[in-house]
């Protein structure tokens, strides 16, 4: 028996169909290779499946089985203390502490803030001029994070910041992240270099920030404050340099994803008109004025949100890193070895999804879907900490872009997806007009 199950011997073509391509790549190695498959691109071997029955294997093994993936690679941009490259014990410790703002009832405490500011945005439309929808639910995505996380207003230092993190965020192309080589300054002129120099100035202000609260501690309810507060077990608490890539690592997963989500979310709505039909009717049922909760609630409203996430996944695969030998399936898996679990590959499978590229959300009505068949937000142990916020805040702001004013596809036909940073967005702008 082979040690590695079969895949390309060459992965550089796989990397590159990949940036161009990812949902059509990830697919075609499936069908050329098998399940599971191993490819080489520029860094260990990669064994990825989309076998729900490998994929529940993966996420109830051991935390001690695996380490985070590419700490290497990945650690110069995110940060080497950003929770998503934290392993073992530190990793434990880490989630524990960042957990609780996310969930409960001080994520619900911003659903007013969320309403607030998807209707801001909605009423600076021009009607009749067409528009991102990206950028707008970026903005949207951001003005709540700073509002959420960092507690700011609309200030115009606060404006700043916002532009300052949103050119921080631009700044990390994708193939920074998957060539080690292009991680060097070249005399400072490079995308590395112009990467450093804004996240330089993001830190810079942040620390500011953090020296600010500390002279005047004064009682603040936003997720900073909250987390500069909380004490690991021992009793100490995190440093400033943790906090600033805590921060970053919020910024980054929590800012974009969100703004794709719903992008997908308003581009599949308006290519069905039963679809919208349906929906509007279910929001429709809502009193004028409707609370967070009361939006958050409606059934059909959130299986449109979990099916605009299974069609494009905003991660396309969960990858770790063995720390000892892996038995996956009926192939023993060496140390050093990466092992994926494909949720591009797991979120096509026809026998799960009956005709897996059509936008139906029924299908979250019809079923429900076991943690191992449906992983928009991942699984296991390292499920993303800002799951239930996420949903949360992509529910209030679709519902509210719905019944503030109506819109129309401008963009015609299929839209692919490229790699943004450490995600999967729209190749091109995605354009509405607002009435």
């Amino acid at each position: 028996m082979a040690a590695l199950p079969p895949g390309p011997a060459n992965g550089l073509p796989v990397l590159l169909r990949y940036l161009r391509d990812p949902y059509g790549a990830t697919l075609k190695l499936f069908e050329r290779w098998g399940d599971p498959q191993t490819s080489r691109a520029l860094g260990p071997p990669l064994v990825s499946t989309a076998d729900p029955v490998l994929i529940k294997s993966i996420l109830a093994a051991s935390p001690d089985t695996f380490e985070a993936f590419g700490v290497d690679l990945l650690g110069p941009a995110l940060g080497r203390e950003s929770l998503i490259l934290l392993s073992g014990e530190r990793h434990k410790a880490a989630r524990k502490l960042l957990t609780p703002p996310f969930h409960g009832e001080r994520m619900r405490a911003y659903g007013h803030t969320m309403q607030t500011i998807a209707r801001e945005e909605v009423r600076s439309w021009r009607a009749g001029v067409p528009f991102s929808i990206q950028g707008a639910m970026q903005r949207i995505s951001l003005r709540v994070i700073l509002k959420a996380v960092f507690g700011m207003t609309n200030s115009p230092e606060h404006r700043d910041f916002e532009k300052l993190l949103v050119s921080a965020i631009d700044a990390l192309k994708p193939e920074l992240l998957f060539i080690k080589a292009l991680q060097r300054p070249f005399g400072g002129f490079g995308p590395w270099a112009r990467f450093l120099r804004q996240t330089g100035l993001v830190e810079t202000f942040i620390n500011a920030e953090l020296a600010a609260r500390r002279a005047n501690p004064a009682p603040r309810e936003d997720i900073l404050s909250l987390v500069m507060s909380a004490r690991y077990d021992d009793g100490s608490a995190m440093t400033d340099r943790q906090l600033f890539e805590t921060l970053m690592t919020i910024v980054v997963a929590g800012h974009e994803t969100t703004a794709i989500a719903a992008s997908w979310a308003c581009y599949f709505l308006h290519r069905d008109d039963a679809v919208k039909a349906t929906l509007l009717a279910e929001l429709a049922t809502l009193p004028a004025d409707p609370t967070p909760e009361s939006i958050v609630g409606l059934p059909y409203l959130e299986a449109v949100c979990q099916e605009a996430l299974r069609l494009h996944p905003v991660a396309p695969t969960i990858i770790r890193t063995l720390r000892q030998p892996f038995q996956l399936g009926q192939w023993l898996l060496p140390a050093g070895v990466d092992v994926g679990a494909s949720i591009i590959g797991l979120h096509q499978r026809a026998d799960l999804y009956p005709q897996p590229q059509v936008f139906r959300p029924e299908r979250f009505l019809e079923r429900s879907f076991a943690p191992n068949e449906y992983l928009p937000f991942g699984g296991g142990y390292r499920r993303c900490i800002g799951a239930a916020f996420a949903l949360y805040e992509l529910k209030i702001v679709l519902a509210t872009l719905l019944t503030e004013r109506p819109l129309t596809l401008v963009t015609k036909g299929p839209v692919k997806a490229r790699p943004r940073s450490t995600i999967i967005a729209p190749a091109a702008p995605i354009r509405f007009v607002a009435a």
